[in-house]
């Protein structure tokens, strides 16, 4: 028996889910890609400091907006470094650095493959 008024006064309403969009959805949600990380060859020293900066930000959970107070830019301006679109200069990356705790050669340089990539598909 489907309802097909629901009446919040009702004592005793009939739940048999025929018309509960939540139980009867079957949408499948797409499924993630993920993009493989920059390399300096095919992509570019200032891709890849962009994704070492990102990374490093995530870690720490710091926004744009703290970065750009730290390094001294807007917002906008630390959005346009974050997606590679404008290059970060040496001394944002050493501020960066001091801000994150980190050596600042770890912001330029590529990361290391996971081991289960050098070692192969192994499921």
């Amino acid at each position: 028996m489907a309802r097909t008024n629901y009446d919040p006064l009702d004592r005793h309403p009939i739940f048999d889910g025929t018309l509960d969009p939540d139980l009867d959805d079957d949408v499948e949600t797409p499924p993630v890609r993920t993009r493989p990380a920059p390399t300096l060859y095919s992509d570019g020293l200032a891709l890849v400091c962009a994704a070492a900066v990102r990374f490093e930000a995530a870690r720490r959970g710091l926004s744009q907006r703290q970065i750009a107070v730290e390094v001294g830019l807007s917002r906008a301006a630390v959005s346009e470094r974050f997606r590679g679109r404008t290059a970060w200069t040496l001394d944002q990356l050493g501020t960066l650095a001091l801000l994150f705790g980190c050596d600042p050669a770890v912001l330029v340089t590529e990361p290391r493959k996971p081991a289960r990539e050098l070692a192969g598909n192994y499921r």
